[in-house]
């Protein structure tokens, strides 16, 4: 073999392992790409208010005599950023012979107000979407008319306390949490367990 051929020969082959490293290098290169997501958390946040008891009902309730009805209005604002479901519970109504009244009828409740005898809890049975407001949960508490005088002049109270939790998750479809009744909603304060899709 001549020399030509020989330097020929090496350097083909020498060609031939640079082509074969450079292809198995160029097997092995990857691509990657990620996205940096922004996520931020919502807040539930409510406001208990009582109008007409600020303006007439607390001067109203001095002196109160059997038969009498003051003004007493509990509404729940969501002032939170997310909608949520609202229960009430009040306290001092059968202690002090009280009850309440809406639209002058004994025992009743405002729109969409349900009282859950099993944890004492009154429940607004809508999704309370922000910025938004429940309807009074009745607007006027009474004297029953057996009531004996106080002549020791005794302060009483009756304490209003509101809750709010969160109501996306109670379900997993949406459609569905807005369709959950009283039960369901008590469930959802007391367990945090959520509808299954489909239940």
């Amino acid at each position: 073999m001549n020399t030509k051929k020989k330097i020929l020969s090496v350097g083909l082959a020498a060609s031939l392992a640079a082509i074969a490293v450079v292809g198995s290098s160029l097997a092995y290169f990857t691509d990657k790409d990620y996205k940096d997501n922004t996520f931020t958390i919502g807040n539930v946040g409510i406001v208990l208010t009582e109008p007409k008891w600020d303006t007439e009902g607390a001067a109203e309730a001095i002196d109160m005599y059997p038969g009498e009805a003051v003004a007493k209005d509990p509404t729940v604002t969501n002032d939170g950023k997310n909608p949520a479901f609202v229960r009430v519970k009040v306290t001092g109504l059968t202690e002090n012979n009280l009850r309440y009244r809406t639209d002058y009828q004994l025992d009743k409740l405002g729109d969409n107000w349900e009282y859950n005898a099993a944890d004492g809890y009154f429940y607004y049975t809508e999704v309370l979407e922000p910025g938004l407001s429940t309807d009074a949960l009745f607007d006027q508490i009474y004297l029953w008319e057996g009531v004996e005088n106080d002549t020791n002049g005794a302060l009483r109270h009756v304490e209003v306390t509101a809750e709010a939790i969160q109501a996306q998750g109670a379900a997993v479809q949406w459609s569905r949490v807005e369709a959950m009744d009283m039960e369901e909603i008590a469930a959802w304060f007391n367990t945090h367990v959520q509808i299954p899709y489909g239940a």
